[in-house]
This record gives structure tokens, C-alpha cells and sequence, in this order.
């Protein structure tokens, strides 16, 4: 009897073991990032009344996961904490969550083959010694929430494809197929593995089930994503956030993608061997002990979960990853592990026991230049969290610049008088500093992430991806500066480590001319059209109007150079 508690004490500390240590690295590696802060920025623009938008009277989509600034701005509202740390210590929640039921998944897909088995956690080692996991665990940023729903969708595809107790099949439940089509509002690139999840529902229930529960299920997995891309459109005039516009998300940029690919594969951690043992040494095996024993449903989730690593992986690499090493492949990497978070201690699965050598040694020194305890970039302080951790809080040594009234350029104010806006802040970095001004600073993003202007800058030649599009100096002062405020580029100096290629052409033309010039661009027809797709007060005419007008801000693109824009759509 001892005997026996013992051993299933033992077996249930095995599987928490993984989830044991990506606590401990998630917490060791706690921090927020400065696109974090972005959506803390909306978080606080919904609750100032302004709805879902990066600057008051701007209806601009300037985040990608619509369900993390949903949970962020419930947990503001419902828990007692600083919003920095509700984002961090739910993003490290949410992920241990996601191993959790990751872990659960794979035991229910297997359980019948070995009812007494000890379970080796051969992918949940993996994820939890990879030192990335641990660092965008928190960060601010939707990781967390995706680990939770990829963990969430292999326990409810693993509970449908298990048999009843009486050999029968299970109908899945109208709230499941919910949860399985949130993909897009998770991320957008998860919109092909919630196809995926619904499909492998619909092939194996097809026979099964009559045209009203097939479009029951479809119902119940498009209704959520379906209205929000309705909203985006009519409320934002966009068919996707605005963040794709400024990384051009939709063109190809494989030789980038090819080495954000090789860093986080083979350079710091040698992911590849543990991804090669457990391909040939869980993935195969399972996938065929599954067909063998005719569980049809049992192997369409393991090769859903696979493809769908496959086609994420890939769809990465072609848009280049991103400028953050490791973050995009995350959900690949977790998609690869999860029907093999954990594997029967069998002779089938011997060869997945190679992962433990790998395991032992990333939790030892397989490191990245990026690993480690984080640090605020200007002011060198370990874990930083909050505004003030990054000095920009109230009396920081970074926001010591800002003194109200005028028009500020980094840390410089512009001589001159403020136009539409005032305060104002045109800067690079815009997460912390915009957080940190509240919501009534308009706040000028100069690469574009939070402004459609930028965002839809031309562009001919790659860079780092989410750095390409750097608005062209001109259009500051064109922007933000009433007509005769004397700036000069020496008003607009660049940031010393400036690391983004600058799309200006100014072919001798002075600099005053070309402000000129791009304030006569900003009256152009096309330009004001546009401008009012997101500018314009939204009534019920505005919304249908940008129904359509959503589709030709696809593909609508501004020149750089203001002598350009007067030529070509003037």
C-alpha cells in the first residue's frame, strides 16, 4: 500500500518536474519588453475611453493579439497590481498552464496503451530547459497566452479522440470547438492551425454527423474571429493589424528568415538534436502505434500538431522571423512537443530518452547573447518591470526631458509651434515611454508599429525586420509643427546606435524645401482619404464606408520622399 503511494508520488513528481523548472527560469528571467508596453499603452487608452487604439482620436490597430489586451485590461480592472506586473506574472501563469495541459494531452492521447506506465516528460524537458521559453514567458507579450491555447487545444483534441468506456467516439463540444478556432485572435499565423484543429474534427466526425452539427461546429469556431475581423475592418479600415504593415508581413524575406532560423536551431542551443531524437524517436512511434491500433482520430491530432509546427516554422522564415531572436518559432517549437510532452518508459520510445543528455546541458550552458538575466537597456536595471525599472516613471532619469507643453523628438524639444497635437513625442522605442505619458500624449511611433502613415511607407530594400520603415525626417515637423518653426536636421539628429536603413532621398534638395513639400503631400485627395479611414468620427456610415476601404489600404503604399508623394498621388 506504501509501496504504491510512493510510486504514484514518484510518477506525478516526474511530470511536474518540467513545469517545476520553467517556473523557476520564467521567474529567474522575468521582464517586460518594450513592445510589452504597447499593449499596456491600449490597455490604458480602452480605460481612458478612447477604445482599442495607440493614440486618442487615431483608430489604429497597433497590436497582434487582440485576446492578450482583452485579459490584460480584465485582470486591470479586477486585480490590485501594477499592469506591468499582471502582464508578467500572467504571461508566466499562462505558460506553465500551457505545459501543463500539454503534459495532460499527451498522456490522455496514450493512456490506453500502457494504463500503468511511468512517463518520461521527453518534450516537456525540451521546452522547459529551453532558455528562451523561460525569457518570453513574461516580456509583456502574447507568448504565454499562445503556450496556453496550443496546451488547451491538444487536451480537448486528446479527450475527443479518446474512446468512451463503451468503445464509442466523442462529439466535440460547441465550447471546444470555440476554444480551437481562437487562433486568430491569438496571433494571426495561428489562423492556419485553427483550420487545421477544426479540420481534423470535421474529416473524423464527418460520417458521424449530419450538415446542422458540421455548421454547428464551424459556427462555434468561426463566430469569435469572424466578428473581430469585421470590427477590425469597419472600425480600423485595415484587413490586418497595422504591426503586418510595417513588417511587411506579407512578402517573402527568406534570407532573413534562414538566419533567425539557424540562431535558434543550431548556433547557442543545439535545439536540432533533440528535435531530430524526437521526431524519430517519439513522433514516428506514436504516429504508428496510433494507426496500428486504429485510432484514426488519436492520428490526426498527432499529425495536425506536427504539420501545423511544419507550416508555422516556414511561415516564419519567409517573413523573416523578427528582430527579437527565437520569439516567432516559439509556438512551432511548442506545437513540434506537445503530442510528446511526455512518452511511456517502453522500448518503443527508448530512443527519446537521448533528449535527457541535451536537456541536462541546456540547463547548464546552453545559453544565447540574450539569455540571462534581463536588463532596462539605458539605465541597467536587472528584471526590469515597471516604468520606473526602465527610468521613465514619474521623475525618471530617461523622462526627465519631458516638461509638458510642445513637441518632443527623443529627448530634444523641437523649437516651434505644435500643430494638431500637443504634447507630443516623436521617438524610435515607443513602448515604455508612451506607457509611461499616459494616454493623452500623442505619441508619433517612428518606425510605425503604432502609426498607419509609417507603417505604409514604401518599401525597396529589406533591413531588420520591424526597423525597415523609418519615417523620413521631413515629416516630423510636417506632422506635428505649425508652418515657419525653424527646425533643422540638426533639430533631428538620429540615435547613436541607430541600427535602421533610412529611406530619405534628398538629391540636394534643402531640408526646408522638403518639409515644405511634404506638407503640401499631407493635403493630397488620396492622402486625406486615407487618413480619414482611421481619423474620420466613426458613425455607421464611416463603418460600412471602411468595409471597403479596408481592401484598398492592403495594398496602398506611400512613397518616402515628400517630392514623390506630390508626383505620384497628387
Amino acid at each position: 500500500m506504501a509501496q504504491g503511494a510512493v510510486a504514484r508520488v514518484a510518477r506525478a513528481g516526474l511530470l511536474a518536474l518540467p513545469v517545476v523548472i520553467l517556473a523557476a527560469g520564467a521567474w529567474h528571467s522575468r521582464w517586460m519588453s518594450d513592445d510589452g508596453f504597447i499593449n499596456l499603452r491600449v490597455v490604458s487608452q480602452i480605460q481612458a475611453g478612447h477604445g482599442p487604439v495607440f493614440n486618442a482620436g487615431e483608430r489604429v490597430e497597433a497590436i497582434t493579439s487582440p485576446l492578450w489586451v482583452l485579459l490584460l485590461t480584465i485582470g486591470d480592472i479586477v486585480m490590485p497590481l501594477r499592469l506591468e506586473w499582471i502582464a508578467v506574472l500572467a504571461g508566466i501563469g499562462l505558460t506553465l498552464a500551457g505545459l501543463a495541459l500539454a503534459i495532460w494531452g499527451a498522456v490522455m492521447l496514450q493512456r490506453g496503451d500502457t494504463p500503468s506506465a511511468i512517463w518520461i516528460p521527453a518534450g516537456a524537458l525540451v521546452l522547459a530547459v529551453f532558455a528562451p521559453m523561460w525569457r518570453f514567458s513574461s516580456s509583456g507579450l502574447e507568448s504565454g497566452l499562445t503556450f496556453a491555447w496550443l496546451g488547451a487545444s491538444l487536451a480537448l483534441l486528446a479527450a475527443w479522440a479518446a474512446p468512451t468506456k463503451s468503445g464509442g467516439e466523442r462529439r466535440l463540444s460547441l465550447w471546444a470547438a470555440a476554444i480551437l478556432g481562437l487562433g486568430p485572435l491569438v496571433r494571426p499565423e495561428l489562423t492556419l492551425v485553427s483550420i487545421g484543429f477544426i479540420a481534423i474534427v470535421l474529416i473524423a466526425q464527418w460520417r458521424e454527423t449530419g450538415w446542422r452539427a458540421r455548421l454547428g461546429i464551424l459556427g462555434a469556431a468561426l463566430a469569435l474571429p469572424v466578428a473581430y475581423q469585421i470590427f477590425r475592418m469597419g472600425y480600423y479600415g485595415s484587413l490586418v493589424p497595422n504591426t503586418a504593415f510595417a513588417k511587411e508581413a506579407a512578402r517573402s524575406y527568406w534570407s532573413a528568415g534562414a538566419i533567425y532560423l539557424r540562431k535558434t536551431v543550431i548556433d547557442h542551443y543545439a535545439l536540432w538534436i533533440p528535435i531530430i531524437v524526437l521526431v524519430a524517436g517519439a513522433y514516428a512511434p506514436l504516429l504508428l502505434s496510433q494507426h496500428r491500433k486504429g485510432r484514426r482520430r488519436g492520428t490526426l491530432v498527432v499529425a495536425v500538431f506536427g504539420v501545423g509546427a511544419l507550416v508555422e516554422a516556414v511561415y516564419v522564415v519567409r517573413v523573416g522571423g523578427d528582430f527579437m531572436d527565437n520569439r516567432l518559432l516559439m509556438p512551432a517549437l511548442f506545437l513540434l512537443l506537445a503530442p510528446v510532452a511526455v512518452v511511456p518508459a517502453t522500448r518503443r520510445f527508448a530512443w527519446a530518452l537521448i533528449v535527457v543528455p541535451w536537456a541536462i546541458l541546456a540547463l547548464a550552458v546552453l545559453r544565447g547573447p540574450e539569455d540571462g538575466v534581463p536588463r532596462a537597456f539605458a539605465v541597467g536595471t536587472p528584471n526590469p518591470i515597471t516604468t520606473l525599472d526602465f527610468g521613465v516613471g514619474p521623475g525618471g532619469s530617461e523622462q526627465q526631458f519631458f516638461t509638458g507643453e510642445g513637441v518632443y523628438y527623443l529627448k530634444h524639444r523641437l523649437p516651434g509651434t505644435p500643430s494638431a497635437h500637443d504634447p507630443a513625442l516623436a521617438t524610435y522605442g515607443v513602448g515604455a515611454p508612451s506607457y509611461s505619458l499616459g494616454p493623452d500624449t500623442y505619441v508619433l511611433d517612428l518606425f510605425g508599429l503604432g502609426d498607419p502613415f509609417t507603417s505604409h511607407l514604401e518599401l525597396e530594400r529589406r533591413a531588420t525586420v520591424a526597423h525597415e520603415k523609418p519615417l523620413p525626417r521631413p515629416w516630423i515637423p510636417a506632422r506635428l509643427l505649425k508652418p515657419g518653426s525653424p527646425v533643422t536636421l540638426d533639430d533631428l539628429r538620429l540615435p547613436p546606435l541607430f541600427y535602421a536603413r533610412s529611406l530619405d532621398e534628398p538629391r540636394g534638395a534643402s531640408f526646408s524645401r522638403r518639409v515644405g513639400d511634404a506638407r503640401r503631400a499631407l493635403r493630397c485627395p488620396r492622402l486625406e482619404d486615407f487618413f480619414a479611414t482611421y481619423r474620420a468620427p466613426l458613425d455607421t456610415e464611416r463603418f460600412f464606408d471602411n468595409l471597403g476601404a479596408s481592401f484598398t489600404n492592403y495594398g496602398f503604399r506611400i512613397p518616402p520622399e515628400p517630392r514623390r508623394v506630390l508626383a505620384e498621388l497628387c
